[in-house]
């Protein structure tokens, strides 16, 4: 990398604070305080976009703020909890279509230790095949089918 390009980096990532947070330097991200305050130091057409900024945070501060009334939070936070955060939400609403009556982790679990028990038992009894001889096996057969008399049938 050239130092024209870090630079530039440098301009645009000031440019974006000074959108995102305004010309206080104390609303600022820490990390980039001092590199954005050089940038503008460096850069006469950031500094004029600093003042400008200024002027707008002044005009700002005579606005009144009113502390958000239950309503407004209420409104807030169910957007956001239809939203949800980085995909969680979609995948929320499919849970809540397939299990509707509280918390999805009951299902999950029951599958969960469905699929554990299953394994176990297929590893189980994969081992204990392998060691039957021809008349257990015809033994557990006759006993799967409820037939006493299966076994000598079969020989």
């Amino acid at each position: 990398m050239t130092d024209a390009s870090d630079f530039e980096k440098a301009k645009a990532r000031a440019q974006e604070v000074l959108d995102a947070y305004g010309a206080d330097e104390a609303r600022w991200p820490e990390v980039d305080r001092e590199t954005v305050r050089k940038v503008i130091a460096m850069d006469p057409l950031l500094a004029k976009r600093q003042a400008e900024e200024a002027e707008l945070d002044s005009l700002l501060s005579f606005a009144p703020v009113e502390a958000p009334s239950y309503a407004l939070q209420s409104r807030i936070l169910s957007a956001q909890k239809e939203e949800g955060v980085g995909g969680v939400g979609f995948v929320k609403q499919i849970l809540d279509l397939l299990w509707p009556y509280g918390s999805s982790a009951i299902p999950a679990g029951a599958l969960a230790a469905s699929i554990v028990l299953g394994m176990t038992s297929g590893a189980v009894t994969t081992i204990a095949t392998d060691s039957w001889s021809d008349e257990q096996s015809y033994d557990v057969l006759a006993l799967a089918l409820g037939d006493t008399t299966l076994t000598e049938e079969w020989q």
